[in-house]
């Protein structure tokens, strides 16, 4: 293989990898790479030629690169980010069957750890000023993460079919272009999305905002593409997503928390989570919202109900709503609508009936006056 990129996609394919996987390897390797100044081509190459050489394990400069590289990813790096990325590159190297012995454990009772507290997630006001200054896509992704909190892999796996089927009960249509221009003025459209967590394999059910569905609207209305139902809900990969969240963050001067930016994709679902139990929902019903797994006997007992998670939704989410007052907006539930509706049609036909009946018996007192 005479490229990086042709090793990264021949691990993807071979491993059976989504692109959004891909892509985050792809960027753990490139860092390994500039740090040190080869191609993964040649680290391999190295690596496998020392091997072939015999030289013991302990004085291969395979290992020295990973323990200078670890200590590098560790001072860079939040803990967890440092060590998922270690771990991704020696499953890399493993892959490709180069051997690697156990290396020194590191501890991590120095690594200075910053605790996130709840004065440094994002506000509404914060949240306001970063959607002012954002593009119609990144628009809809802050209010879509901010009001369903969706991880960032969840987000930018959803499709446009994953949308037509969350919003089905308010249109009744496979069409995304019948869909779009039904809802486009219809202020009042909580979507109930059927989503898979890629971190614990669980599959789960959330909502998002009224003002993001318009948003979503908005943005595809505005998109030059031609929409499809596999076709990616938010046009954006990972990378340009990072970039994204991070010249937002530059912009409004946020700084950092820790190791990283104060304005990124997980402090948005932070963000749902708190204002959620601020307003006085329950826990269940949070982790319900987030895909967070239950243990294994509850997730084999007990399941949940997609439209009592809707309805709670409905009750609290004026805590997660940044522009609208949704206090004076009639937010109804499709089970509602639909028996608004039937009590309409109903009531239409019993006025036409009426009508009918009133005609009949005019004539019959016509009839009845000529005779």
């Amino acid at each position: 293989m005479k490229t990086d990129a042709d090793l990264i996609t021949y691990f993807g394919t071979t491993r059976n990898l989504k692109k959004s996987t891909i892509d985050s390897y792809t960027i753990y390797i490139r860092e390994y790479s500039r740090f040190n100044d080869k191609t993964m081509v040649e680290l391999l190459e190295e690596a496998e030629n020392e091997e072939e050489e015999g030289i013991r394990w302990k004085h291969r400069t395979l290992r020295k690169r990973l323990l200078s590289f670890r200590a590098h990813l560790y001072e860079k790096h939040a803990y967890i980010t440092a060590k998922t990325r270690f771990s991704k590159l020696l499953a890399f190297y493993r892959h490709f069957e180069i051997e690697i012995h156990p290396l020194p454990p590191i501890s991590n009772k120095n690594i200075d750890e910053v605790a996130i507290s709840f004065k440094d997630l994002p506000d509404k006001d914060i949240i306001k000023k970063a959607l002012k200054i954002s593009t119609p896509l990144m628009r809809s992704i802050i209010l879509f993460m901010s009001s369903s909190g969706c991880a960032r892999m969840e987000t930018l796996n959803l499709t446009i079919g994953d949308f037509v089927k969350a919003t089905e009960d308010y249109h009744r249509s496979n069409d995304i272009y019948e869909v779009l221009r039904r809802l486009k003025n219809n202020q009042t459209v909580v979507p109930l999305f059927y989503l898979r967590r890629q971190k614990t394999n669980k599959y789960y059910y959330t909502c998002c905002s009224p003002e993001a569905t318009t948003e979503i609207i908005n943005y595809l209305l505005s998109e030059q593409r031609y929409l499809q139902p596999d076709s990616p809900l938010f046009k954006i990969n990972d990378q340009e997503f990072l970039k994204r969240f991070r010249s937002i963050n530059n912009q409004l001067g946020l700084g950092k928390v820790g190791h990283n930016i104060r304005f990124r994709s997980h402090m948005l679902r932070k963000f749902h989570a708190s204002q959620l139990r601020e307003s006085g929902l329950d826990m269940d019903t949070i982790d319900a919202l987030q895909g967070r797994a239950k243990t294994e006997v509850r997730q084999s007992y007990f399941f949940d109900n997609p439209e009592n998670i809707r309805e709670s939704y409905i009750g609290h989410m004026d805590c997660l709503t940044i522009n609208l007052d949704v206090n004076s907006i009639d937010i109804k539930s499709p089970e509602y609508v639909k028996l608004e509706n039937e009590n309409k049609s109903y009531q239409s036909q019993m006025d036409e009936l009426n009508g009918k009946l009133n005609f009949i018996m005019q004539h019959i007192d016509e009839d009845i006056g000529l005779s």
